[in-house]
């Protein structure tokens, strides 16, 4: 398998500049589920950690998951490691270049060294770790901003001005208050107390206002139906569950949680299922879910978020999304060769009742890979303190599981997305994915008609995935990029003009036509080039599997008219990283890169012809060009090879792209 060729600097989210108030029927919702559960908690917090006192769990702790020697010698590593500066002209270097890696490295390392040396200290409770333990904890009380400087507005955090949690602060905030909660019995007196005032003041107390109506546009994630929302309540939740003493607090938390993700988080989720964030977003924001649903329902017994209605055909998503062992379509802002996280799945099998049972048995407990607290509190002590099997926690499926790397044919209407598979175990053969949906989605590119070509492993054809995260990426410059609008992306440009942004930008679906020869899948694409000069632009797939007189195929079909005065030029471009090579003028060979031990995988060969309206073929020349050259960050970019042509007569334009 090829290294993953683009990784985002970090895979988060911004918060979008436009936001409304929380809507006050969802504050009264959240107020009354409340005084429901307040009577059915615990008077004391469940302890969602076990107490460091306890030294039987924390040694199967680490006999079980990672092992001993691996997390005391990561912890071990920090004992003679001075900790990073973090000065205010690092944070701030952000609003002034607009690079995001320096300040977020850094501010990782900070979270790193907190969470290894505490599990340093819980699994070997000899005193080694305390000392820099508790430095990191008093560094990052007084550090002026535990979100990230994107997440910041002006810096408006950082300067004391506003208290707003990110993604970032909110799983710090869960770490520490589980981290306070294990290890009160050998922490200094006045530690535990200014962690959690610093988590009442960083998080909890701007979430409520928030919810109770204080309308601070950095808050914007409490409605949103992006990944934000569930892993902010997430980590939120696990702070608010380990610090908060009364029932009737961590009754509103659990509350504020439940009602959110339930009614905004899985708004994001077609009703097919599809999370048009892309499987990298979906490992993040589902595992947290995940995670949640896992600390909801051990701190309460009452709040089950498996219950989501849309929370099997989501969960499904990362299974019927797969083109081919492991690899998946990098749409959105999502990294080449992303695929879901198996313990994920093996957590969601267990208790959605997936029947999994391979996947549970080789991702599930006790074989956890733990690196953070929330992980072992959500996913890791429920199982061990159940015997190692977690009971369903949502009625099991009555059908037998579907094994989607098996069906020829998945199709998510919704989404418009198509994904198209050779035999199961032939890796050799062709694979295929096509996407239509639209120009206004979560971590939106532009791609209207995008699709992608697997063979051994490796996609020859590519949707690149996304850029490396800076100022730009999420703002109103966003589409100057060229892996985000349609320039990066195996979609046609048409007298120059590349795919409009917007929900008008939709792409039509025209013919699904799956059979047991294959499928064909046929897009409207006309919304996304206005004023090109088409009056009408037409994509159409046709898949074919391989049967004793032709090899596998794939052949896309472009039909574009044009208008009478418009000028008729257009290229149709594919996306690779690999390597290729001119056959003759209408044809070219794409290859993969030479593996570290010399050796090539298969191929395609891919040939097209054009003709007008009369039938009359129309000359062409395939041109390269680098894409992400506005990326200096990614040192490997793709390539973009377009074949180029111009209408001489008539006003239709027919492309046949095949490949074989």
């Amino acid at each position: 398998m090829k290294k993953l060729l683009l990784a985002a600097a970090v895979v988060f989210a911004a918060v979008p500049a436009l936001f409304a108030q929380v809507p006050r029927a969802d504050r009264l919702a959240v107020e009354a589920r409340a005084a429901e559960l307040a009577p059915l908690l615990s008077p004391e917090p469940v302890p969602l950690l076990p107490s460091i006192a306890d030294r039987k769990k924390w040694r199967d702790f680490a006999d079980l998951g990672r092992g001993y020697d691996h997390i005391v010698s990561s912890a071990e590593s920090y004992l003679d490691k001075p900790i990073a500066e973090l000065p205010e002209t690092l944070y701030k270097e952000y609003y002034e270049s607009g690079n995001r890696p320096n300040y977020e490295n850094a501010w990782s390392g900070w979270r790193n060294r907190l969470m290894s040396l505490a599990r340093g200290e819980l699994v070997e409770n000899k005193g080694r770790f305390l000392t820099a333990l508790e430095e990191i904890i008093r560094k990052i009380c007084a550090h002026p901003s535990w979100s990230l400087p994107a997440h910041d507005y002006g810096a408006a955090i950082y300067d004391g001005k506003e208290q707003a949690p990110d993604i970032i602060a909110t799983e710090l905030a869960g770490n520490l208050g589980l981290i306070v909660q294990a290890m009160r019995p050998v922490l200094s007196p006045d530690l535990p107390p200014l962690v959690e005032a610093n988590i009442r003041r960083r998080i909890l107390d701007p979430i409520r206002a928030e919810i109770e109506g204080a309308n601070n546009p950095m808050m914007a994630w409490v409605t949103l139906t992006n990944n934000w929302n569930t892993v902010c309540f997430c980590g939120a939740t696990a702070a608010a569950l380990s610090i908060c003493g009364p029932a009737e607090e961590r009754a509103w938390f659990l509350a504020a949680a439940e009602y959110f993700v339930t009614h905004y988080f899985f708004s994001g989720f077609s009703n097919d299922g599809y999370c048009s964030e892309g499987i990298g977003y979906w490992n993040y924001g589902f595992g947290h879910f995940a995670m949640l649903a896992e600390l909801a329902w051990r701190a309460s017994g009452a709040v089950n978020l498996y219950a989501s209605p849309k929370i099997r055909a989501a969960a499904r998503y990362a299974l019927k999304a797969e083109v081919a062992p492991g690899c998946y379509a990098a749409f959105a802002d999502c990294p080449v060769y992303a695929s879901p996280s198996e313990t994920t799945l093996a957590i969601l099998s267990r208790r959605l009742g997936l029947g999994l049972t391979e996947l549970e048995r080789e991702n599930g407990y006790p074989h956890i890979r733990v690196n953070t607290q929330i992980l072992a509190a959500a996913y890791f002590f429920p199982a061990y303190e159940a015997g190692g099997a977690l009971p369903p926690l949502a009625p099991p499926e009555d059908e037998k599981p579907v094994d989607y790397l098996a069906e020829p044919v998945s199709f998510f209407p919704d989404a418009g997305v198509v994904v198209c598979r050779p035999p199961k175990g032939d890796n050799s053969r062709l694979a295929a994915v096509f996407k239509g949906g639209n120009n206004a989605e979560h971590h939106n590119h532009n791609d209207l008609g995008t699709f992608g070509v697997l063979r051994g492993g490796v996609w020859l054809v590519v949707d690149p995935g996304g850029e490396t995260y800076s100022k730009r990426t999420f703002s109103a410059r966003r589409y100057e990029g060229e892996l985000l609008n349609s320039f990066g992306h195996p979609v046609p440009r048409i007298n120059g003009r590349l795919q409009a942004t917007g929900p008008e930008a939709a792409a039509k679906p025209l013919e699904f036509s799956p059979s047991d020869a294959g499928v064909r899948y046929a897009l409207d694409l006309t919304s996304a080039y206005p004023d090109s000069g088409a009056q009408r632009v037409v994509r159409a797939y046709d898949y074919r599997r391989a049967d004793a007189e032709r090899a596998d195929s794939l052949t896309v079909t472009d039909t574009v008219v044009f208008a009478p005065d418009a000028s008729k030029e257009a290229d149709f471009p594919l996306v690779t990283f690999e390597e290729w090579t001119p056959v003759d003028e209408n044809t070219i060979r794409i290859v993969p890169r030479p593996e570290d031990d010399g050796s090539v995988g298969p191929g395609i060969t891919v040939a097209v012809t054009a003709r007008d309206e009369s039938g009359t073929p129309v000359p062409g020349r395939f041109v390269e060009e680098i894409v992400g050259r506005d990326d200096p960050a990614v040192p490997n970019k793709p390539k973009r090879i377009a074949w180029r042509t111009e209408l001489a007569e008539g006003q239709t334009l027919t492309v046949v792209t095949t490949i074989e």
